[in-house]
């Protein structure tokens, strides 16, 4: 009974995707323009060690919820505080991306994958360096993108 609930879920929303690819109204290119300099100026804040500049392009409204390796926070704060203890002893972190998509759900939905590689310079001198995916929610509030959900992990 799951596998069927399952396909159907799937059949609704890729129906769903496909009329609204058809909706001339959205313009496409523009929705993923603006989704991917936000992950930019995301990235950039994240290489910068900027946990506050990184953050202020999430919404923080109780509803959004974040996901880092299996582990779920359920608040803005809560997710807030584990990426800067994650920052504690890195001196440099670079991610680079090897792929990288915007699906446009609505005009003012929009989902971001990817994947690439991190590589963290430590205080004590190591390097480190590990797999990524992730996958961002984004909606349009008040004229802004910002990520609802995110999900983050190390393959």
């Amino acid at each position: 009974m799951r596998r069927v609930l399952m396909v159907v879920l799937m059949l609704m929303f890729a129906t769903l995707v496909a009329a609204l690819q058809k909706t001339p109204s959205v313009d496409r290119g523009e929705i993923e323009k603006a989704v991917l300099d936000v992950n930019s100026r995301m990235t950039q804040a994240a290489d910068s060690l900027d946990a506050e500049k990184f953050f202020s392009h999430i919404l923080n409204t109780g509803e959004e919820s974040i996901i880092q390796n299996g582990r779920l926070f359920k608040t803005w704060a809560e997710a807030l505080d584990a990426v800067k203890a994650s920052f504690q002893g890195v001196v440099k972190v670079e991610r680079r991306y090897d792929q990288i998509q915007v699906t446009v759900i609505s005009p003012d939905v929009a989902l971001l994958i990817s994947q690439g590689t991190t590589t963290a310079s430590l205080s004590d001198g190591r390097t480190l360096s590990s797999r990524f995916t992730a996958s961002l929610v984004f909606v349009l509030r008040s004229g802004q993108w910002k990520v609802l959900h995110g999900h983050y992990s190390i393959p």
